[in-house]
C-alpha cells in the first residue's frame, strides 16, 4: 500500500517535468516500441508459411492455396524483423532525447529545492549525502520512466498479440499452457520485485553514507594532508564501501534466485508446449511449420514476459532509490524565497535593527542567545565583541533569517522579520561571512554573484578598493581562470577581501559581517574596514569580530558573554567603565 503511494507520488513528480515537446517525443517513441512489439510477434507467422511453401505440406493453409511464392514470405519475414529492429532503434533515439530533457528538469527542480531548504535541513546532512540522494533519486526516476513506458506497455501488447495469434492458429490447450507460464512468471517476478525493493533501500542508504565519507574527506583535504590522515580517511571510506558492497551482494542474491525460478518456469512451459506440438505433428493435426511457429512464439514470449518481470523488479529498485529524494522534496522550503533576488530593493535608506527578548538554541540544546534585547539606530556602525561561543555569529545569522528565534522577536526598519520574505530581506542586506564561500569560478563571477552580467568596471573598482588589484591583474593573464575548489588559489586574506568586495557590489540598507578580517594583518584590516564603511554608503552596519583594535571607532560596541549582552557603549565609555571590555582590551595588549 505504502509502496503504491510512493510510486504514484513519483509518477506525479515525473508528470510535472514532462513538457509538451517531451510528451510528443515520448508518444513517438512509445508508438515505435508498440510497432516493434507487433512486428516481432507477427514475424514467425511469415516464417511458418515460408517453411510450409518450401516443404509442400498439404495442410499449408491460405499462403499455399493462394499460390504465393516463397519469395513473398521470405520478404515478409525479413521485412517484419527489419521493421522491428528499426522501430526499436528509433524508439531508443526518441526516448533518449525525451529522457535527457526530463532528467534535466528533474535535476534542476531537485537542486533548486535543495538550495531553498532552511539552514537547519542543510546542517542535518553532509554535502556528499545530499549529492548522493539527488543522484540516487535521478537514477530511480530513470528506471521508473524507462520501464513504465517502454517495458510494461509494449511487453503487454506483445504478449496479448501472441496470445490472440496462438488462439487463432492452434487449439486452446496451447493457450492454456501459455497462460500458466504467464501466471508463473507473474508470481516469480512479483515476489522478486518485493525482495529487491527491500534490499535496494539498504543499498541506497549505504551509498549515501559512503558518498558522505568521500565528500567530507575531499572537502577537508588540507587538514588530511597536514596531519597525514590519508590512510585513516581511506580506511573509513573503505568501511563504508564494504557496507555498500555487502548490501549489493544481497541484491545480486535476490536477482539470482529470481533468475533461477524464471528459468524453471520457462523450461517447464517450453517442454509442455513442445510435447503437445510433437504429438499433434505425429497425428497429422499440425504441420512442421506449426511446430516451428509455436516454438518461436514460446521462445519469443519469454522476452516480453521476462522484460515485464525485470521491469517490475527494476521499478521496485528505482522506487527504493527515489524514496530518499521524495523525502527531501517533501521537506518545506524556506518561506519567502519566491522574491526575485536581483530586483531592486524598495529603498536604500539605512534600517533600524531591534531585538526584543530574543533567545535561541540549536535543536533544543543549551541557549546560545539568552533574552537579548538591543536597538541599533539607522546608519549606526555597531561592533559585536566577546569570546568565542558568546553568540556573536548566531545573532548575525538570526538577522539573516538563517534560523528563527525560540522566543522574542526581531524587527528591521520597524517591521517584524517574520513578516519580511526571506528573498526580500536578503536583497536589503550585504552579508560577509568569515568563511568567504567562494565558487570554483572566475574572480569576476565570485565578486559579481549572483548577478549574471555584472559590470566589469564596477568589479574592478571594488577589487581595487579592497586591495585586490594585483589579484585581478593576475587573473586577467588567464581569462576565465578559476579560483579553485574552496578558493584554493587564493590566500586566506584574499578570500576575505573577495567576500567584502562582493558585499560592496550591493547598495544595502544593512551590512552584516561575521569576522570579515580575521585573516588580515592590522594594516590590511584597517584598509578593508575603511573601504567597507565607505562602500556601505551610510547603511546600518553590524560586525562581529574579536579584533578589538578594528572597532574602536564604532558608534556602539556590544560586548557579549554566554549568550547575553553584558556591556554596551562607545569605546571610550567602555574603557572608562573598566568592565569586561576594558579587561578584554587589556588582555589583547599584553
Amino acid at each position: 500500500m505504502q509502496d503504491g503511494l510512493r510510486l504514484r507520488e513519483a509518477a506525479g513528480i515525473l508528470r510535472k517535468s514532462v513538457g509538451r515537446r517531451d510528451g510528443a517525443t515520448l508518444c513517438i517513441s512509445l508508438a515505435c516500441a508498440l510497432a516493434a512489439s507487433g512486428l516481432a510477434a507477427s514475424a514467425p507467422v511469415a516464417l511458418k508459411y515460408l517453411l510450409e511453401v518450401l516443404s509442400g505440406d498439404g495442410n499449408a493453409g491460405p499462403g499455399i492455396e493462394a499460390g504465393v511464392s516463397p519469395a513473398f514470405w521470405l520478404a515478409a519475414y525479413v521485412a517484419a524483423m527489419l521493421g522491428a529492429r528499426i522501430a526499436g532503434e528509433t524508439r531508443g533515439v526518441m526516448f533518449g532525447a525525451a529522457e535527457q530533457s526530463i532528467l534535466r528538469k528533474l535535476s534542476r527542480s531537485a537542486f533548486a529545492h535543495a538550495l531553498a531548504l532552511p539552514m537547519k535541513q542543510h546542517l542535518e546532512r553532509t554535502t556528499g549525502e545530499l549529492i548522493q540522494t539527488l543522484e540516487n533519486g535521478l537514477q530511480g526516476f530513470r528506471l521508473v520512466l524507462q520501464h513504465a513506458l517502454f517495458t510494461l506497455l509494449p511487453g503487454l501488447v506483445e504478449i496479448a498479440l501472441i496470445a490472440l495469434l496462438m488462439l487463432h492458429f492452434f487449439e486452446p490447450a496451447f493457450l492454456g499452457v501459455f497462460a500458466l507460464c504467464a501466471a508463473g512468471y507473474g508470481l516469480v517476478f512479483t515476489d522478486g520485485a518485493r525482495r529487491i525493493l527491500r534490499v535496494s533501500r539498504d543499498v541506497s542508504t549505504a551509498r549515501i553514507r559512503a558518498n558522505g565519507r568521500l565528500s567530507d574527506g575531499l572537502m577537508n583535504f588540507e587538514t588530511v594532508k597536514a596531519y597525514s590522515g590519508e590512510a585513516r580517511l581511506a580506511a573509513l571510506y573503505d568501511e563504508a564501501l564494504a557496507d555498500t558492497q555487502g548490501r549489493w551482494r544481497a541484491v545480486y542474491r535476490a536477482r539470482f534466485v529470481n533468475g533461477v525460478l524464471v528459468t524453471l518456469v520457462f523450461s517447464a512451459g517450453l517442454a509442455a508446449t513442445l510435447w503437445l506440438a510433437a504429438g499433434q505433428v505425429e497425428s497429422g493435426l499440425m504441420t512442421t511449420g506449426d511446430l516451428v511457429l509455436i516454438n518461436a512464439w514460446m521462445l519469443q514470449v519469454v522476452r516480453p514476459l521476462e522484460l515485464l518481470g525485470y521491469g517490475l523488479r527494476d521499478i521496485g529498485q528505482g522506487a527504493a532509490f527515489i524514496e530518499k529524494l521524495q523525502a527531501l522534496l517533501r521537506e518545506p522550503v524556506e518561506p519567502g524565497l519566491a522574491v526575485l533576488t536581483l530586483s531592486p530593493p524598495p529603498t536604500n535608506d539605512p534600517a533600524a535593527v531591534c531585538l526584543e527578548s530574543v533567545s535561541f538554541g540549536y535543536d533544543g540544546g543549551r541557549r546560545v542567545l539568552d533574552n537579548v534585547s538591543i536597538r541599533i539606530e539607522p546608519g549606526q556602525w555597531v561592533a559585536l565583541v566577546g569570546p568565542s561561543g558568546s553568540g556573536k555569529s548566531t545573532l548575525i545569522r538570526l538577522l539573516m533569517k538563517f534560523h528563527e528565534p525560540l522566543s522574542g522577536r526581531i524587527l528591521l526598519g520597524g517591521q517584524p522579520l517574520t513578516e519580511i520574505p526571506a528573498g526580500r530581506l536578503r536583497q536589503l542586506v550585504a552579508f560577509i561571512s568569515q568563511d568567504a564561500g567562494l565558487f570554483n569560478e572566475s574572480l569576476a563571477f565570485n565578486v559579481g554573484f549572483p548577478a549574471l552580467n555584472a559590470q566589469q568596471d564596477r568589479i574592478q573598482e571594488v577589487l581595487e578598493r579592497v586591495g585586490l588589484g594585483a589579484v585581478l591583474l593576475r587573473s586577467n593573464d588567464a581569462p576565465g581562470a578559476r579560483v579553485g575548489e574552496g578558493a584554493a588559489c587564493l590566500s586566506g586574506g584574499e578570500k576575505q577581501r573577495v567576500a567584502v568586495a562582493r558585499a560592496l557590489m550591493r547598495t544595502p540598507r544593512l551590512v552584516l559581517a561575521d569576522e570579515p578580517t580575521s585573516a588580515l594583518d592590522p594594516a590590511s584590516e584597517a584598509a578593508v574596514f575603511r573601504a567597507l564603511k565607505a562602500g556601505a554608503a551610510g547603511a546600518t552596519m553590524v560586525v562581529a569580530t574579536h579584533r578589538l583594535a578594528a572597532v574602536t571607532d564604532a558608534d556602539m560596541i556590544l560586548v557579549m558573554s554566554e549568550g547575553r549582552v553584558v556591556e554596551a557603549g562607545r569605546h571610550e565609555a567602555l574603557i572608562a567603565a573598566g568592565g569586561v571590555y576594558a579587561e578584554m582590551l587589556g588582555d589583547c595588549e599584553q
